[in-house]
């Protein structure tokens, strides 16, 4: 190294107390580029990239470690910079920043003319707040690589809100990325006339399975075929929806196997086509945890199988945050006889928290002193009930 780099090198720690962080670090790196022109390069080819990151965003060493193997090619900072200027000055959250630039530092190369404020200046002008933007930019970084205005306005007139325009904006980048005229026009066409898919179960659809949108259009229809032949849900049931994200998330393979181990339990056939059509979702629940729930609901709630067969979103809820401290407390109202407790076990288990703190708790506590704690503790996991 020079002997003019050497004793630019022992300045730093003063220059960069004075200097802007963007004009400190350009400095400094094209002082270790010219260095670099007649030395050969340093052991760690990351290096610059590296403390540039975590100088201008923040980023712990290991992050700035990972993310800089995706900007190695960068000779200078000058893009980065102004990305950054950009997203500063349009009012975008630091944290929202560091949290973007770890989880797809492409970003830092992406034109700020050409994709960066043009897209920010279209989700204001549909209605999204500086916020709601900065928190899109740190949920999918990706969706700001490229110029998506076309997505945007398709995605608009499709679903027709801004409230179902955030929901898929917070789903990833598949959504908008993918081809307008190969995938989302024939597969948003498709759902709507022949499976008769309304927009607000198209936005069901987009938050429980979104890949399914971005498949092929073949490929979508060999999945609603799929939905109609394997769970036996026709495109007319309000379920087919349900049924749609079922097949997109689980293979065929472990659907037949969750069918079977139905049966295993104690269903028959018909029992299992009923419960399958009325909450196709169930397929997604791991075996063993259907089973834990069956036998439950069979011993301990003193449920019979015809229950289940009525209501199987019983096997959808979660065992120790709903069956088995509502059912504590439906006992509690039992052992003293209050006639609430006779209602079906469902009633129990169905309604929201707040309505069920409301109908079967607060107004049962001063006669069933500490019934309020007692359900507190089984939610919490603090009683031996759930062992």
């Amino acid at each position: 190294m020079s002997t003019a780099a050497i004793l630019y090198l022992r300045r730093l720690p003063r220059l960069r107390s004075s200097l802007p962080l963007t004009n400190f670090t350009s400095s400094f790196y094209r002082l270790l580029s010219t260095a670099a022109t007649t030395r050969s390069p340093p052991p760690n080819p990351h290096f610059a990239a590296v403390d540039y990151l975590i100088q201008s965003y923040g980023l712990p060493y290991d992050e700035a470690l990972r993310a800089s193997k995706r900007i190695q090619h960068l000779k200078s900072p000058d893009k980065p910079d102004a990305v950054l200027c950009f997203l500063r000055q349009t009012g975008i959250s630091e944290s929202d920043i560091r949290t973007a630039v770890s989880r797809d530092p492409r970003i830092l190369v992406s034109h700020v003319e050409k994709n960066w404020r043009p897209n920010v200046v279209k989700l204001q002008e549909i209605g999204l707040s500086i916020e709601d933007i900065s928190g899109i930019i740190s949920r999918n970084p990706g969706l700001f690589q490229y110029n998506i205005l076309p997505k945007i306005d398709f995605w608009m007139r499709a679903l027709g809100s801004l409230e179902n325009m955030s929901v898929l904006l917070k789903r990833g980048p598949t959504l908008i990325n993918c081809s307008l005229e190969k995938v989302l026009v024939p597969n948003l066409s498709f759902l709507q006339k022949q499976c008769g898919l309304s927009v607000r179960q198209i936005v069901r659809l987009i938050k429980s399975a979104s890949q399914l949108i971005s498949l092929k259009p073949e490929a979508i229809k060999i999945k609603a075929k799929r939905a109609e032949e394997l769970l036996g849900i026709s495109c007319s049931s309000q379920m087919f929806v349900h049924a749609l994200s079922t097949v997109a998330i689980v293979n065929e393979s472990t659907i037949i196997s969750r069918v079977d181990y139905l049966k295993s339990l104690g269903l028959s056939q018909e029992e299992v086509a009923i419960v399958i059509c009325k909450v196709p979702m169930l397929l997604q629940r791991m075996e063993e945890s259907l089973g834990r729930k069956m036998e439950f609901l069979m011993k301990e709630a003193g449920c019979g199988k015809i229950d289940v067969v009525h209501n199987p979103v019983l096997l959808c809820l979660s065992l120790e945050k709903r069956l088995i401290p509502r059912n504590l407390v439906r006992k509690l109202l039992k052992s003293k006889e209050f006639p609430v407790a006779n209602k079906a076990f469902a009633s129990f288990m169905q309604p929201s928290e707040k309505d069920f703190l409301e109908k079967f708790v607060i107004p049962y506590e001063h006669d069933i002193p500490g019934l309020g704690q007692a359900y507190a503790d089984a939610y919490s996991g603090n009683t031996g009930s759930n062992k």
